[in-house]
């Protein structure tokens, strides 16, 4: 804690890594600067530390990175020698979270997106190979053949989902191109660009012709109907799409960023119907609106970005998502 209300919060005595991010949280509450502040001090010293990346990491419970804590505390204002104190005390709480204790993760991480058997699926299966052969009525038979029938694409459309953890209708993690429904031809899709009033140079998330479309996209698995939409760029790697800041109202820009599991970093693949059948809105987790693209339904040029609003039941927030290659394959 600061001495007076002029000190910056000190990481002396704290004992968990929750304890430390909400130390972090403090300090760049004294420390007055934005997100955005605080990733242009951080750039001016050579450091990267994007918007995004300080909103996941203060969002989360367990320890940032030791380079994200350096950059950050600099950006803050402190000098080297306090950014080391910062620095001992994660390795500190680092090396006891490490310490040998209940093996608890996996089983937490292996409950995301499980899914349950259907109850009584195995007492029907018993029940109909147990029953007596009896006389069967004109009929009958043709009623217990359709009867069996369902019975049997339901419990091989159980056996699947079981099998994979998806339910019907998700997607299998894999390499895929997203393209805005409401281009009629199709001919754009999400892709990596800049703001049109180049306020920013940034890469953020808009709309392209497919042909050009980089970097490529691959969407992960990580809940029940929800995935981490990655981009994978050969120069800069591997980034998710995340929701500026983890804004919750109209308006974020959505940006690749440093994939930290944050729930700006998640989407709900929402399947529609109407007005384009076979699409999807992307709801972000923590927000639950709808992305779209900024200038609506009819904002149809190559260049438009990507945007958190709220949701409609209009095409520009309807994606149709289609498997796709990876290049050179």
């Amino acid at each position: 804690m600061p001495d007076t209300l002029s000190d910056p919060p000190r990481p002396e005595g704290l004992t968990t890594p929750a304890e430390f991010v909400a130390a972090l949280a403090a300090l760049r509450g004294w420390s007055g600067l934005t997100y955005r502040q605080l990733t242009a001090k951080a750039r001016a010293s050579g450091d990267v530390l994007p918007s995004s990346t300080i909103a996941g990491a203060l969002s989360r419970r367990s320890l940032p990175r030791a380079e994200l804590v350096a950059a950050f505390v600099r950006a803050c204002g402190l000098d080297d020698n306090t950014t080391q104190g910062w620095l001992a005390v994660r390795q500190r709480l680092a090396a006891a979270t490490a310490a040998p204790g209940p093996a608890t993760g996996a089983a937490i991480g292996s409950d995301i997106g499980s899914d349950t058997p259907v109850p009584g699926a195995e007492s029907t299966m018993a029940t109909t190979a147990d029953e007596a052969p009896g006389p069967v009525r004109p009929g009958h038979r043709r009623g217990s053949t359709i009867a069996a029938t369902l019975l049997l694409v339901a419990l091989v459309i159980i056996a699947l989902v079981l099998a994979d953890g998806r339910r019907p209708g998700e997607l299998a993690d894999g390499w895929y191109r997203i393209k805005p429904a409401h281009i009629e031809d199709h001919g754009l899709c999400l892709g990596e660009g800049r703001e049109r009033n180049r306020r920013t140079d940034r890469p953020l998330v808009v709309q392209r012709p497919c042909a050009g479309a980089v970097p490529e996209t691959y969407l992960r698995r990580v809940g029940e109907g929800v995935y981490e939409i990655q981009w994978h760029d050969p120069v800069s790697g591997t980034g998710c799409l995340t929701v500026d800041e983890a804004l919750v109202g109209d308006g974020a820009l959505v940006a690749p960023a440093d994939c930290v599991g944050a729930a700006h970093q998640q989407f709900l693949l929402e399947t529609v119907d109407t007005p384009v059948h076979g699409a999807f809105r992307l709801r972000p987790v923590h927000s639950g609106l709808c992305i779209g693209i900024l200038g609506g339904p009819a904002d149809i040029d190559a260049g438009a970005e990507a945007v958190q609003t709220h949701c409609t039941a209009a095409a520009d927030q309807q994606f149709l998502i289609q498997p796709a290659p990876r290049a050179g394959r």
